[in-house]
């Protein structure tokens, strides 16, 4: 395979940044100023027998090839096993591996196929980025089990703006991380695990992310990032979470699967994110880690303007008990509001399909959702209740209230369809707004009603 041949999808933003510099160079000192652009290179490892266009060097460890190269350069690997901690510090570099372009979820078997970074006894996480627009592709990752123990670990801005005199790392903003194996992590990509906030920005598609375990266990870690694309990839046996996001902004995950992970995700004061079209199935049948919520899709606290839509959620094990949870679990904060719950297929967890907790046992006594849309999901055969919305009386404070539920199918669940104990001006007198939802047995009695409800099929209703 042309290791050079750049993939549209992951190189189209590069390539234009190159065309627009050299547009600028023309305007500013006509053809001959092309001359004055910076001459890039292909530098491979370990030698340049790997592609005739690489430069005529050889580089014994990825670390070297990267430590040489120079913004705009490619960085080419070839199958093999590489026992190094690379930190990567120059942006507009892309590190290609033996499968670059390859969808790590489908045919990645064969290990000696792979350009492997194996950071056992290495002291750090196997792959650190301190630069903007950083391309990994094609690569295992794993063993990143020590220092800040990720397999790829994106950096944010450091504090005390510190970053300049260089005292610390800089925003790993812009990353494209694709196609790439990653197992046996701590955590198996953190995206600004410090919480500096500086990384806007990235695009995570066709990885394969399992068994990061070692202590932390989630898949991908989010904290403080902006506008994160996370698309297409397959999750298996992380048993904190498949993906964390806390006190992020604009972050999109769609088209993922969930198999033997803790939580699939965990939004935790969050803002205009959307978790749509993804799958998963025996949430905690692998066990949980210390942080995993107690449902498929655990939403803590300070979340506002999320999304959960036309996902399909399948089993749970305690005590990952409940397939979409706004919980306690994760302590108090403010209480969520403005979500939107939309064409969810969720069925067979030992507890309750949709819930908003209390917090108990703190004073005064908060909700975990007001004012929030729950619509044509289908809730069936869980082991408590399909739809619950739990309430006590909080005097002058809004527990779970204000609320619109309406078009949901709720059947088979053990103990009630629909069950809400809020007090207020609402349905049956309720706090919320129960309107056109189908169930056999509800508290207070008629929440929905047998053939009522319309069944959401997800990706397939507007």
């Amino acid at each position: 395979m042309n290791r050079l041949r750049i993939i549209s999808g992951n190189r189209k933003r590069l390539v234009f940044l190159a065309a627009m510099a050299a547009v600028f160079v023309l305007l500013a000192g006509g053809a001959n100023a092309l001359a004055l652009l910076p001459p890039y290179h292909v530098r491979c490892v370990p030698n340049h027998t790997i592609n005739s266009s690489c430069t005529a060097t050889d580089y014994p460890t990825i670390q070297a090839a990267v430590t040489a190269a120079s913004s705009g350069d490619i960085v080419l690997v070839a199958p093999g096993t590489y026992h190094e901690s690379v930190t990567i510090n120059t942006g507009n570099l892309s590190l290609l591996g033996a499968q670059t372009g390859n969808d790590a979820r489908v045919g990645r078997q064969v290990p000696g196929m792979e350009s492997i970074v194996d950071a056992t006894g290495k002291g750090n996480s196997a792959i650190i980025v301190t630069a903007q627009a950083v391309v990994i592709d094609g690569f295992t990752v794993q063993n990143g089990l020590q220092g800040n123990q990720a397999g790829i670990d994106l950096k944010g801005i450091c504090s005390s703006g510190s970053c300049e005199y260089g005292g610390g790392p800089i925003p790993a903003s812009g990353a494209i991380v694709v196609n790439n194996i990653i197992q046996n992590n701590g955590v198996g990509i953190a995206l600004d695990s410090e919480g500096y906030g500086g990384i806007v920005g990235v695009l995570i598609e066709h990885n394969l992310i399992q068994n990061n375990n070692a202590p932390t266990g989630d898949g991908i870690f989010t904290s403080i990032v902006k506008q994160a694309v996370i698309t297409e990839n397959e999750f298996s046996g992380n048993r904190c979470s498949a993906i964390g996001i806390n006190n992020s902004s604009n972050v999109t995950i769609s088209g993922n699967t969930s198999e033997g992970d803790g939580s699939f995700v965990i939004f935790t004061g969050t803002t205009n994110a959307v978790f749509s079209q993804n799958q998963g199935e025996d949430f905690g049948a692998n066990g949980v880690l210390p942080g995993a919520g107690d449902a498929a899709v655990a939403v803590g606290p300070g979340n506002k303007y999320l999304v959960i839509s036309d996902n399909s959620l399948e089993e749970g094990r305690d005590p990952v008990s409940n397939g979409i949870a706004f919980t306690n679990v994760f302590g108090p904060g403010a209480t969520n509001s403005d979500i939107y719950v939309k064409n969810n297929r969720i069925k067979q967890f030992p507890g309750t399909g949709i819930l908003a907790e209390l917090y108990q046992g703190y004073s005064p006594l908060p909700g975990t959702l007001n004012f929030s849309v729950i619509l044509g999901n289908e809730v069936e055969d869980n082991g408590l209740d399909g739809i619950y919305i739990m309430w006590i009386n909080g005097g002058m404070y809004l527990v779970n209230e204000g609320n619109e539920l309406f078009d949901n199918e709720a059947e088979g669940n053990q103990r009630f369809d629909c069950h809400d104990d809020s007090s207020g001006t609402g349905a049956l007198g309720t706090g919320n707004t129960w309107f056109h939802n189908a169930g056999n047995l509800s508290f207070p009695t008629g929440l929905c009603m047998p053939g009522v409800g319309i069944i959401a099929t997800p990706g397939n209703r507007d």
